[in-house]
């Protein structure tokens, strides 16, 4: 039996508010709680600023690098009792499906939108209200239980996230060497995640391409009962180790004494992340997670 979200080519449309509800928008099952998205704009790419160098003794210009603004969803919003609600008061079911889906949104807290496509699955974006809701219609929608609203929300981070995509390398021969193939199925670049065991020393490859040998970033040195959580991306480096039978964590970056990754993975490509364990044993395993992140919900 195929599911009903893969015997449609429609888009699916949810949001997941601030008190763990449920929303479906558009696409299989719409309205079924009530709401459902009438028109939207803004919503499909991330908006892009190219910035660039001129001089009174350069034609044209020099590129320098691209930046992403935030994003800016415009949608209109029709409420109306969930489908098939059973209320024998149609008003009072309407107004409880408006005052809940008002509650869920937040000016502080973002909500999770997530676009779903038979062709790219599941994409990710957090969006939080910035600025009132204007109604549109009837002055008294409880009148005939339905109403219409303009909303606009905003997406400090403008790149739709996907499901994280993991590799796992085992010693399993005990050479002591393998490789991690990561794959970045998104249009940008991803830094990798690596989360390892002790006991002994890892050495993980940093993809810095035009090198006449491989440049390995050596990890601090593991005691059994230890894993080691790196973050590679340069705004948020992190180095936290945890120990067996403790709660608590240490942040250890400051033992990799400067060492850190200088290249990302490029965009839709497969890389070959080579990494090498010393004094490790049978048991030594390594996971390397990317999260792509792509410009377009789909």
């Amino acid at each position: 039996m195929i599911h009903q979200m893969l015997n449609t080519q429609d888009t699916k449309i949810v949001v997941w508010d601030n008190n763990g509800r449920v929303w479906h928008l558009a696409g299989p099952n719409a309205g079924r709680e009530g709401v459902r998205l009438s028109a939207q704009t803004g919503f499909m790419f991330a908006p892009v600023q190219l910035l660039a160098t001129e001089g009174a003794r350069q034609d044209g210009a020099t590129f320098a690098r691209s930046v992403r603004w935030k994003k800016e969803w415009d949608f209109l919003a029709i409420i109306s009792a969930a489908a098939g609600a059973q209320e024998s008061n149609p008003v009072r079911e309407f107004l409880a499906v408006h005052d809940a889906w008002f509650r869920g949104w937040s000016t502080d807290k973002p909500v999770t939108v997530g676009y779903f496509t038979r062709h790219q699955g599941w994409r990710f974006q957090q969006f939080q209200i910035d600025s009132a809701p204007e109604p549109s219609g009837d002055i008294d929608p409880a009148r005939n239980g339905f109403a219409m609203y303009k909303m606009s929300a905003t997406a400090m981070d403008p790149l739709e996230r996907h499901f994280d995509e993991t590799m796992v390398w085992t010693n399993a021969s005990g050479a002591g060497e393998g490789i991690l193939r990561l794959r970045n199925a998104a249009d940008q670049p991803a830094w990798p995640r690596y989360t390892m065991n002790g006991p002994g020393r890892w050495s993980i490859l940093d993809p810095v391409e035009g090198l006449d040998q491989l440049r390995l970033v050596q990890t601090p040195r593991l005691i059994t009962g230890q894993t080691l959580r790196i973050d590679t991306h340069p705004r948020h480096r992190t180095a936290r180790l945890y120990t067996e039978g403790s709660t608590a964590s240490v942040n250890v970056w400051g033992q990799l004494a400067g060492r850190r990754w200088l290249a990302s993975l490029d965009p839709w490509t497969s890389t070959d992340i080579v990494v090498k364990v010393e004094n490790g044993n049978t048991d030594s395993s390594i996971i390397g997670a990317v999260t792509p992140r792509s410009s377009r919900p789909f």
